[in-house]
């Protein structure tokens, strides 16, 4: 597999997001009351920065065994480095939209935490953040927004006004179970969380995952991963196909029963 098919298809994957495909059957509740809402139910606990423990030594040979499914051995080192680093740029915005409008063959996305954050907590419907001090950045109740958009994000906002950049949160539909990490991101408008390339916050999307997670968490995280971005245009591909045979057969049947 050519490098440059390989990260145009990662590409297209960070852009749809890793897991918007969790979203079928997961409900959320509109209401503002003191019962904990139903996503948000989901994600109870506490979460560090996602690719920093991804890319842990630790980790290599795990990542290394899933991506040798899907490229020559010879690639599988640099396809590794490829894959993390397109998650771990350290621009975003204007500055990324610039850069990446200049050489499109630069793209990357910053995963990473803003706003002074280093960890976050869910706990009930109360999301709060803390520096790398422990000290307490933000923290707020939200409740549920009904928010049309394309990406299927679920919106949160909380009544405080003195909320800043945490006034509303877009969570993308994942859950530590479902999918083993999660992603969102926030600001202080709706309009800057509605695209992943334009608005103040273009080419971010953060991404953590359990502050307690354990060895199994991770290796479902990194395969998962690694079959979302290099697996996914076979899946496609088969998909496609079957599509056409199917309808193929269908016309097939019509037009005996006609004669």
């Amino acid at each position: 597999m050519e490098e440059k098919t390989m990260k145009a298809k990662l590409v297209k994957a960070c852009m749809l997001g890793m897991a918007v495909s969790m979203f079928a059957g997961m409900g959320v509740s509109v209401n503002a009351s003191e019962e904990t809402d139903e996503y948000l139910a989901q994600i109870q606990g506490d979460y560090v920065e996602l690719f920093p423990e991804l890319a842990k030594e630790e980790n290599r040979a795990t990542w290394e065994k899933y991506v040798a499914e899907y490229v020559d051995e010879d690639m599988v080192s640099d396809s590794v480095d490829m894959l993390l680093s397109m998650c771990m740029a350290d621009i975003y915005g204007q500055e990324a939209t610039d850069a990446y409008a200049e050489d499109p063959d630069s793209v990357r996305f910053d995963c990473y935490f803003l706003g002074d954050v280093k960890e976050f907590n869910v706990d009930g419907n109360t999301i709060s953040g803390v520096d790398k001090d422990g000290n307490e950045v933000f923290s707020h109740t939200y409740k549920a927004m009904d928010v049309d958009n394309e990406n299927g994000f679920l919106f949160y906002e909380t009544e405080d006004e003195d909320a800043g950049m945490f006034q509303y949160f877009a969570f993308s539909p994942d859950t530590p179970e479902t999918t083993y990490h999660l992603e969102f991101r926030y600001a202080d408008n709706t309009d800057d969380l509605q695209s992943w390339f334009e608005g103040n916050y273009a080419y971010w999307n953060a991404a953590a995952i359990s502050k307690d997670y354990d060895e199994e968490m991770m290796d479902n995280c990194i395969e998962l991963f690694c079959s979302e971005n290099l697996g996914g245009g076979d899946e496609e591909e088969a998909t496609e196909g079957e599509s056409e045979e199917t309808t193929e057969a269908e016309e097939t049947e019509a037009a005996s029963e006609t004669e």
